[in-house]
């Protein structure tokens, strides 16, 4: 590892994911980030009375991400102003501009999310990133799933010998949680994130064509609130569709 990006479905995955893992393992290394959306839902699936204050909410989230990478001392970074939710519509643009940016930057190495349905837009970019292998040593980190129906934070669903584990000492668990509260916009989101750990591993192979795991995925747990704008009305089935229709596939 010497020149490693990091692909960021939202700004605050950088923090929820990987802020130790950056800080303890990865500090001396050429490090550059890529977030592949805004972290914003679009207008249309706004309630209609907030949706005049769209661009302020954007430019909120990326005022919180600036001082969230100046924290971890990262230089360049990369902007995709797609909303969320919308990566499943962007694989092929995504995955071109990742091969440009590796290539300005000879890229060697590239950090994702894990396959874990912890939201759909993590799930697209562990897919995305799959499909790199032969540019780029690929690893994932875990962030959080919901796997037999329970929060699992920074745990992967399936673990392997070879994942890396590193137990958040308490000074590292003050500095995680400062950093958490950068994101005031997503307070609501983050509070159920422990900080007892993070893992990291060599990406494993995924079947794509299927959910990540058996029962609710963790951006399904509300399903039965479609209607509301905070709940992800998009199936894991529609996600492996969108996978199996990509020119990447």
């Amino acid at each position: 590892m010497n020149n490693i990006l990091f692909i960021i479905p939202h700004p605050d995955d950088e923090i929820v994911g990987a802020s130790v893992i950056i800080q303890k393992i990865l500090k001396k290394k050429n490090l550059f980030f890529f977030f592949v959306t805004n972290g914003v839902i679009s207008q249309k699936q706004q309630w209609f009375w907030e949706r005049k204050g769209y661009e302020k909410k954007i430019l909120k989230r990326n005022k919180e991400m600036k001082s969230a990478i100046d924290q971890l001392n990262i230089k360049k970074f990369y902007l995709q102003n797609i909303p969320t939710r919308s990566l499943k519509f962007n694989i092929e643009k995504t995955y071109e501009k990742i091969l440009k940016i590796g290539e300005l930057h000879k890229i060697d190495t590239i950090f994702c999310p894990a396959y874990e349905g912890g939201h759909q837009d993590h799930d697209v970019a562990n897919f995305i990133c799959s499909r790199l292998k032969d540019y780029f040593d690929i690893y994932e980190f875990a962030e959080y799933n919901f796997f037999q129906k329970k929060i699992n934070s920074n745990k992967f669903i399936k673990p392997e010998k070879k994942d890396i584990i590193i137990e958040l000492t308490e000074e590292e668990k003050k500095i995680k949680r400062k950093m958490l509260n950068i994101y005031l916009s997503e307070s609501n989101n983050l509070n159920y994130i422990s900080l007892k750990q993070e893992s990291y591993r060599k990406l494993i192979n995924y079947d794509y064509m299927k959910p990540p795991h058996q029962g609710t995925l963790f951006y399904r747990r509300f399903s039965f609130f479609d209607w509301h704008p905070r709940v992800d009305s998009d199936s894991p089935e529609l996600i492996c569709k969108c996978f199996a229709e990509s020119k990447i596939f």
